[in-house]
């Protein structure tokens, strides 16, 4: 029997919570002694380590009656999340290999807005 789908989704998101914890926390560390962090440090937290809205997206789908239903509610961003979620989770292969016929290289190449 295949995992339920919202359980696949939270284990994704704890295990990229799991990977991004210990810079995270290093960062942070250095914020409050009032050290200063490089701009790319500053928008690594901001941004790849924020995690609200793949939380967003998971309690999105928690709260609707169907699964289903609420995946199609998504916006694209909302569906790359769970994307991303779901290859965490090592439920999807990412995407390594551009075996597809018909699909041009720099189709594949593109990524959705900050992911």
């Amino acid at each position: 029997m295949a995992p339920k789908p919202l359980k696949v989704l939270r284990k994704g998101l704890a295990k990229f919570t799991a990977t991004i914890e210990a810079h995270k926390k290093e960062l942070s560390a250095k914020l409050d002694r009032m050290e200063t962090i490089s701009s790319s440090d500053e928008h690594w937290l901001d941004n790849d380590a924020n995690t609200v809205d793949e939380q967003r997206v998971l309690d999105t789908l928690e709260s609707a009656s169907d699964y289903e239903q609420g995946l199609e509610r998504l916006d694209e961003d909302g569906k790359a999340i769970v994307k991303k979620l779901r290859e965490w989770a090592g439920d999807l292969e990412k995407n390594t290999g551009h075996k597809r016929s018909g699909c041009h290289r720099s189709t594949l190449d593109k990524k959705p807005n900050g992911y």
